[in-house]
């Protein structure tokens, strides 16, 4: 008898928030990014995406190159070169002044760097 049952394609993943969230809100769930497509009310079911291609806002000044690795600052609500919550990586170049930068959500450009004991979540 098999010990797996097949839940749902992983585009997206179940969540309950415990307020309410704001459609286009990065969300972390331990070692797991998401973003909601849809508003979701406090304590109803609602979905993250953990896959795709999201234009998210950066600061000025901050710029990627296609390829890069994105990272999130959830003290500041942003974007940024270097931390330690991957969001994935950029898809086409953000120059220092532009407002966003396209993201493959969930992606590693680096896998050789995510150790056995620290998993990184990715969709590869």
């Amino acid at each position: 008898m098999p010990s797996a049952r097949f839940v749902q394609r992983a585009e997206t993943v179940d969540f309950i928030p415990g307020r309410d969230i704001a459609s286009g809100e990065v969300v972390r769930l331990g070692k797991l990014i998401g973003v909601t497509k849809l508003p979701i009310k406090a304590g109803e079911l609602g979905s993250l995406s953990i896959s795709g291609v999201f234009d998210l806002d950066k600061p000025s000044g901050i710029c990627f190159s296609a390829g890069s690795t994105v990272y999130w600052d959830s003290e500041n609500g942003c974007v940024e070169t270097a931390g330690d919550i991957l969001l994935g990586i950029a898809i086409r170049r953000a120059p220092a002044t532009g407002g966003t930068v396209r993201i493959l959500l969930n992606y590693s450009c680096n896998q050789a760097a995510v150790s056995d004991d620290d998993p990184e979540w990715q969709t590869l």
